[in-house]
């Protein structure tokens, strides 16, 4: 009995699988041999649809949407018109990196003569100036070309030549005085020839001067400060250089030598001017803005006076922004302008001071004075008396970084003293003359020459 149901039982499990696989063995057959689901002609077609709509209506479309919907990353560029000395010297390319990262801002610099960079504002086709010429920069700004002008640094020119001095200009504490010289020895002299503020510069010494400079040993050379130097060092030729940039290029080896320094008239200041945004809707006067305020801010201007320390020991521009001025109790903008300015001054402190001087003769009396011993034109001792030199400068406020003076005459003469030699020598003095003006008294260095007629002690 048990043996029957066993067969039973197997045969209903055998007609079962052949009756269950009919359908799956022709499909097996239609789709070339691949494995199908039984009774998938409905079931599939819905979720197949489902499947194949939904995930591309929505899904697909948010990620798409999200990345460009954020402008505010993207980088900015400005166009700053600016002087061949500011990239030339090498600064443009150690601070403006700092504001490039800081701001997201890509700058797009422009370096040509202040006067072409003055042209680009007046045209529109640049947001924001450097430049170094001040009357033309103020009469820029007058025009209404201008919207904003904030001072920003000064240095100073220097005239320069070869260390033949065919002239015979080095130690002139004049420069009109030199360049009369090099026009008499009809020595080459290389000009810019550029409409920047060093051939402004140029062209107001020869005024003063009152020479129109010409001929065979003129040299206009239409080219930037770097160029020119390279010319003049080539042709053994003078030339005006900003101090800045000359530095630089002694690093490349110029030969060229500093010939006269320290005479108001190279006082060399610079601005920054936001062109008016009425030149165009392109004009970025936001941004150009943003520049100005950063230039002048305690931080930028703290970077002006890192630039050129690690190469020559001192800053090769001197910071002076409103704020600076203020942060270091500083009162005047143009700090080498305004004593320049008093005709009837007879002794100046220039150079490397907190604020320039300017006395007359009768200030100068005015003064607390000491004794000290020295040599007449007789060769015998004689006691003089005067004002010491180091209460000069302590009323001018010697910089940091500063350590020597140069002490000049109406002459041209001149002798050098480090500071440190000036402290150890307290009685060194500008001994007042018979007949009017001052001369040096210097007990602790009998070998150096008495000068006559001093004028200007120029700090360095």
């Amino acid at each position: 009995m048990k043996k029957r149901w066993l067969f039973l039982l197997i045969l209903a499990l055998l007609l079962a699988a052949c009756g269950g696989n009919s359908e799956p063995a022709a499909n097996n057959a239609n789709n070339g041999g691949e494995t199908a689901v039984a009774n998938t002609t409905e079931p599939m077609e819905e979720p197949t649809a489902e499947a194949m709509e939904e995930p591309t209506a929505e899904p697909m479309a948010e990620p798409t949407e999200e990345p460009m919907a954020e402008p505010a990353g993207e980088t900015q560029s400005l166009i700053l018109a600016t002087t061949t000395s500011t990239q030339d010297s090498g600064l443009l390319d150690f601070i403006l990196p700092v504001f490039e990262e800081e701001y997201n801002v890509t700058i797009e610099v422009i370096a040509v003569g202040t006067g072409q960079a003055l042209q680009l504002g007046v045209d529109g086709n640049a947001d924001v100036l450097l430049v170094h010429a001040r009357a033309r920069e103020d009469e820029f700004m007058a025009n209404g070309d201008g919207i904003r002008r904030e001072d920003v640094m000064y240095n100073d020119f220097v005239v320069l030549g070869p260390s033949s001095d065919p002239a015979g200009i080095l130690g002139k504490n004049k420069a009109s005085r030199a360049f009369e010289m090099i026009a008499e020895a009809q020595a080459p002299f290389v000009s810019r020839g550029d409409d920047s503020g060093t051939h402004t510069k140029e062209k107001s010494i020869w005024a003063e001067a009152g020479i129109e400079p010409a001929g065979d040993w003129y040299i206009s050379a239409g080219q930037g400060m770097g160029a020119v130097l390279t010319m003049a060092d080539e042709q053994q030729a003078y030339t005006l250089s900003d101090r800045a940039t000359y530095l630089a290029r002694t690093l490349e080896g110029t030969e060229l030598q500093i010939m006269v320094e320290g005479d108001s008239i190279l006082f060399n200041p610079y601005g920054v001017i936001a062109v008016n945004p009425d030149k165009g809707e392109h004009i970025k006067n936001d941004l150009a803005n943003q520049f100005i305020d950063w230039l002048i801010s305690l931080p930028a201007q703290e970077l002006i006076t890192e630039f050129g320390v690690a190469e020559f020991g001192s800053p090769l521009f001197t910071p002076d922004s409103a704020q600076w001025r203020e942060a270091h109790g500083m009162e005047t903008a143009e700090p080498a302008e305004e004593p320049a300015a008093a005709a009837d001054a007879a002794l100046r402190v220039t150079g490397m001071v907190d604020n320039e001087q300017a006395w007359t003769e009768e200030e100068v009396r005015a003064m607390d004075t000491i004794d000290a011993e020295g040599i007449n034109n007789s060769g015998a001792s004689e006691t003089y008396t005067g004002v010491a030199i180091s209460a000069l400068l302590d009323l001018a406020g010697v910089q940091d970084g500063a350590t020597a003076v140069t002490i000049l005459t109406v002459d041209g003469d001149s002798i050098d003293l480090t500071l440190e030699e000036l402290a150890a020598c307290p009685d060194c003095i500008l001994s007042f003359r018979s007949q009017g003006g001052f001369s040096t008294t210097l007990p602790a260095y009998p070998d150096l020459s008495r000068l006559r007629g001093v004028v200007e002690i120029q700090v360095k």
